[in-house]
């Protein structure tokens, strides 16, 4: 993780990965190696990242296990100056089929315990971002399953969306669907995706698939879209030369 974090300073924020947080500090490392290191690059942290498994899990496992992940990542949040946590809906065992439980069954127990979740994190000042996924066995996989998920907790005003290039390139979406999400939005993920292989999708740099960054990137200008936009360092291989890639994308808008 401090190796990453040296080769990231190139870039203005990073996202921090909680599980590879907890390895670090269980090194006999200690947070504050962490706060030292991000000081010394000046590097800031735009989110801290994923709750994983909150939504279908057994009450149990929510209150013994989720909500004490959850508690340490505001802990981290506060102490490393972060104030977002993204968080992601369960993943459901290949042998149960995701088909045979109720939808709306799935949105009510995601949308109570994103509430409970995103109360905690107000108390804190720390915002909570949901983000859907394509993977197989996700309990929820579309945008539009997400929007009925997060529409009753509108007032939580610390509770929005992430949004992954990766997965709304996979679902062909209709960019016109994010316009009325666009102000909840706190983070976009830039992936890029193979249209040739539908079976066997891997996250690629972006401008290297199929997905239309140069499409995206215009229709989010005409919205003056100014959050933050983020990409997955880890899948690549670290060298100076991926910044100068990265900002290649924006070039050519």
């Amino acid at each position: 993780l401090l190796d990453f974090i040296k080769f990231a300073k190139l870039f203005d924020e990073v996202d921090l990965d909680f599980k590879k947080i907890k390895k670090l500090l269980s090194k006999n490392s200690q947070l504050n190696d962490l706060i030292e290191i991000l000081d010394i690059y000046d590097t800031k942290i735009a989110s801290i990242y994923p709750l994983e498994d909150f939504s279908l899990c057994s009450d149990r496992d929510y209150k013994t296990t989720i909500l004490k992940n959850f508690q340490l990542m505001l802990e981290y949040s506060i102490k490393l100056e972060s104030n977002l946590i993204v968080v992601n809906p369960s993943i459901l065992n290949t042998s149960i089929d995701i088909n045979s439980i109720p939808k709306w069954r799935i949105i009510n127990r995601t949308t109570k315990r994103l509430q409970e979740i995103s109360k905690r994190a107000y108390k804190e000042d720390i915002n909570v971002g949901f983000e859907f996924s394509t993977q197989k066995g996700s309990s929820i996989t579309t945008l539009k399953e997400a929007k009925e998920v997060l529409k009753p907790l509108e007032s939580q005003e610390n509770l929005g969306y992430i949004i992954d290039t990766f997965h709304i390139g996979i679902l062909k979406l209709d960019f016109n669907e994010i316009k009325e999400i666009l102000n909840f939005i706190y983070l976009i993920k830039l992936a890029d995706f193979n249209d040739n292989s539908p079976e066997n999708q891997k996250r690629l740099f972006p401008g290297q698939g199929s997905f239309d960054f140069n499409k995206f990137y215009r229709f989010l200008e005409k919205l003056s879209y100014n959050k933050t936009f983020s990409i997955e360092l880890s899948q690549y291989k670290c060298s100076e030369t991926l910044l100068e890639k990265f900002s290649a994308i924006f070039k050519k808008v």
